[in-house]
């Protein structure tokens, strides 16, 4: 497949964070196939595997700004051009944007692969006397590695598949199972249930192997900057609500939100205050909120290619429609800010007094986990239990003072949920996987009512030109919005 493959091992010394941006990549000249000869090695490997996955053409921008442009949340500037495009559904198979989300998606799941099969082998190695610390240290790379691989699949297939619930026989990705993809090896996509299959079997692998690390030696469990145990339960929750295994993802949701242990995820969780919430995204730190956060930091190489520069000086704005959303006393409403081209942007990512461009990027957060476990609740008919959990959320803004002042229907709160996601999230890149998981018909400006769920973005064109991998979505361009 074009551009997946590697044949050299990339060494980014970050520390294991995701957080360098530099458009050149640098490689150490060692063939893959000898790369793999310490505990350093891997860790080598798993540096490089976040790297992929926190860059701009990834999770650092792309894929999380495609979330909101695509579904009515943030409009792109026509004047500075960026994600104008998305925000206007002009939409083509050669978008930049697209080929590069594609490329780096497959770069996390190439690079976790070879990791992974790296790591067995460096423990199969007797001649390396690893000690018990050096076997937690590699099972924990690994863990990361099938969860970020995981995480990758994910979002690839909820870009260039249709949602699991229009059928799990549509096509899905190439799937890259214990192997890496050969070079000029030609690859057929799966479908989507066997995509899925995949995810959750690398979601089922990352919490053998993290918690057999954790027993096996003395080291600490990875934090929110790393796909840890609060990560892996909030993919896990993620992925089975967009499969509709609502007990699954309501028992995960649960863990991810006990494993964070700052508060219940209840209405009656103060964690994090009012106070803190609006203030802790112009911070470096984790906070309250985060399971799995992109870390950035000053030295960073971000400029022109952060989320912060697109919302700022790009000029993209939140929609009307979206600040319409919230209440006055809404204390998130704080965090939409006047635009200096017009309009109101998101001050989520404000950056730094001295770094602009710098602020991390938020994957999964309690409030997510919270609302999920609101939903199932719902979806099940306990009304009470759904407006306990919904009103974590909902009580930021300050008129509602109980959860009885929540709906008190199923469908109505599945409602209330749907647009609470939009006002939680702005700016975090959930509104175009919610809607189409959630079946959401949804109303752009310019257009008619937009059935999301039966859109597909095309494979990008140089990846079908190349040769490698040639089923494109057929007929893509018939699901697009009609104005």
């Amino acid at each position: 497949m074009k551009k997946i493959y590697k044949l050299f091992l990339l060494s980014v010394l970050t520390l294991g964070l995701a957080s360098c941006d530099f458009d050149t990549e640098n490689y150490q000249q060692i063939p893959t196939d000898e790369a793999y000869k310490s505990v350093q090695d891997v860790e080598n490997g798993l540096n490089g595997a976040y790297y992929a996955a926190g860059t701009y053409r990834f999770l650092g921008n792309y894929a999380i700004a495609y979330g909101d442009f695509s579904a009515g949340v943030s409009v792109g500037n026509r004047s500075t051009g960026h994600f104008y495009n998305q925000s206007a559904w002009i939409v083509s198979d050669t978008d930049a944007e697209l080929d590069d989300a594609w490329n780096y998606g497959f770069k996390v799941i190439d690079r976790c692969t070879r990791t992974i099969q790296g790591a067995k082998e460096v423990l199969a190695n007797t001649a390396l006397h690893l000690t018990e610390e050096d076997v937690a240290k590699i099972k924990s790379y690994m863990a990361q590695c099938h969860a970020l691989k995981a995480l990758a699949n994910y979002y690839l297939v909820n870009l260039f598949a249709y949602p699991y619930q229009e059928g799990v026989d549509n096509l899905g990705l190439p799937l890259v199972k214990d192997t890496p993809i050969k070079e000029f090896e030609k690859i057929d996509r799966s479908t989507v249930g066997q995509t899925y299959e995949l995810i959750l079997s690398d979601v089922t692998n990352a919490e053998t192997i993290l918690n057999e690390a954790l027993a096996d030696g003395n080291i600490s469990a990875p934090n929110a900057f790393y796909m840890g145990a609060m990560g892996i339960q909030a993919l896990k929750a993620r992925v089975a609500m967009s499969m509709g295994d609502y007990a699954t993802a309501e028992a995960a949701a649960k863990q991810a939100i006990a494993l964070k242990g700052k508060g219940n995820g209840t209405g009656s969780d103060k964690v994090p205050s009012n106070e803190i919430y609006l203030s802790m995204w112009s911070s470096l730190a984790i906070n309250d909120e985060d399971m799995f956060t992109i870390a950035k930091t000053e030295a960073d190489n971000l400029s022109a290619n952060s989320l912060n520069t697109l919302y700022g000086s790009y000029r993209a704005t939140i929609a009307n429609s979206t600040t319409a959303l919230y209440n006055a006393e809404d204390i998130r409403l704080g965090l939409i800010v006047p635009q200096n081209g017009g309009g109101m942007t998101t001050s989520k990512y404000i950056g730094l007094p001295t770094s602009a461009a710098t602020s991390n990027i938020p994957v999964f957060r309690k409030s997510e986990m919270s609302l999920i476990i609101a939903e199932v609740e719902a979806r099940n008919n306990n009304i009470p239990e759904a407006q306990n959990y919904l009103y974590y959320t909902a009580k930021r803004d300050l008129s509602i003072t109980s959860s009885d002042q929540l709906p008190a229907t199923r469908d109505e709160i599945l409602a209330f949920i749907a647009k609470e996601r939009i006002r939680e999230f702005a700016g975090e890149g959930h509104r175009f996987y919610d809607a189409r998981r959630m079946g959401l018909t949804i109303q752009m400006t310019g257009f008619k009512p937009f059935d999301i769920a039966k859109f597909v973005f095309p494979i990008p064109a140089d990846e079908i030109n190349a040769g490698f991998c040639t089923q494109q979505n057929s007929n893509w361009e018939k699901g697009l919005p009609v104005k």
